[in-house]
């Protein structure tokens, strides 16, 4: 199967073509190969690290949260030079899918989350751009330490938890989206968890009766891209691998 093949599916799939992404995210096939795929390499990022794993590992394509273009196309040299030069050395290529896999409301990094906690009843949650990009819904009441506590052994994470209490009502969404946890606040959540945010969110949670909590950017992306690698295997009969390079962050 070659990657037009491969790319075209996943577009349809993650429905790429209809969801408005940040303007500095470019979805779907990033760079070419000429060569036919049997193994697919995940990761949250298409950095150095994880391209030069890939290539190691004898993949012919990378399917990534985070590609190499990020608001356009850039000029050619340093880093960027680096790893186009890499990939097509070895013949490799890369497709990204940002808000479509986070949204994704079965292979999504959302949905994976929500999982994650056991979070019931689930709907959609977080507005931006016009649409909703997270999911909120309902988990077993239990404090705010134990549900950080789960959440934090399940995605192998530290877990920064804002406020205290017991908590039901839970809104999520992956990633560096802690402006929404006004959102939550006014629909009078008892939580909010997303990866990281900014200062001022600690008042917003805490002067809004909501607990906040930052279980790290890369940690809350893992399952979207390990989801699809799967779809992969059982729709194509592909070999897929993680590369897990976390950050911290």
């Amino acid at each position: 199967m070659d990657i037009i093949q491969i790319a075209h599916y996943l577009d349809q799939l993650l429905d790429i073509e209809n969801i408005k992404d940040s303007p500095r995210a470019v979805n779907g096939l990033q760079v070419q190969n000429a060569m036919g795929i049997r193994k697919v390499g995940l990761a949250v990022d298409a950095c150095q690290a994880t391209i030069e794993m890939a290539i190691e590992r004898d993949c012919q394509m990378m399917f990534v949260h985070h590609g190499i273009f990020w608001g356009g196309l850039q000029p050619v040299r340093g880093p960027y030079y680096d790893k186009l030069s890499a990939m097509v050395q070895a013949n490799m290529g890369l497709y990204s899918a940002h808000l479509p896999l986070d949204m994704h409301p079965v292979l999504g990094n959302n949905r994976a989350l929500a999982d994650k906690i056991g979070l019931e009843h689930a709907e959609a949650f977080g507005e931006y751009e016009g649409q909703l990009i997270g999911l909120k819904g309902k988990v077993k009441r239990q404090s705010a330490e134990q549900l950080s506590k789960t959440l934090g052994e399940k995605l192998g994470a530290t877990v920064k938890v804002i406020g205290d209490g017991d908590v039901e009502s839970v809104g999520l969404v992956s990633g560096g989206a802690g402006d929404i946890v006004g959102q939550a606040v006014k629909e009078g959540l008892d939580c909010y968890i997303t990866g990281e945010g900014e200062n001022h969110q600690y008042h917003e949670a805490i002067e809004g009766g909501c607990v906040l909590m930052f279980a790290g950017h890369y940690a809350t992306e893992t399952g979207g891209v390990i989801a699809v690698g799967k779809h992969l295997e059982q729709q194509f009969g592909l070999v897929t691998e993680f590369l897990d390079y976390p950050t911290g962050l």
